[in-house]
């Protein structure tokens, strides 16, 4: 009887420290995907922050700059989109250099300037 204790015993101990060790893995695997997910949010908010400052730089053009930049030109790191849509409307989007994606976008309004005759 104390044979087959021993043996029950020494079961349990392999079967607890195997539970251990696959428990241990996946504790060290969801730590590493945890600090990868945190990293690529790092660096999409870094994009994201500089993709915000070249649209804030373009939404301070006057009429005239925004005129001169109608069409998609590269600004930085990303590409700029300048479009017309209406009189007094400017779209401008911001899109990823790679994958064309689009970004960022605002419209701008821009009232004519009235020129006086007299």
């Amino acid at each position: 009887m104390m044979r087959t204790r021993s043996g029950m015993l020494l079961l349990e101990v392999m079967l607890g420290t195997l539970l251990l060790g696959v428990a241990g893995i996946a504790l060290v695997t969801l730590l590493a995907q945890t600090v990868e997910t945190v990293r690529i949010g790092r660096a999409v908010e870094r994009r994201t922050t500089l993709a915000v400052e070249t649209l804030n730089r373009a939404t301070l053009w006057n009429e005239a700059e925004l005129e001169s930049h109608i069409g998609r030109a590269r600004m930085g790191v990303w590409d700029v989109e300048v479009t017309h849509p209406d009189a007094q409307l400017y779209t401008i989007t911001v899109h990823d250099t790679i994958t064309a994606a689009e970004i960022l976008h605002t419209t701008v309004y821009r009232p004519r300037r009235v020129i006086d005759a007299h």
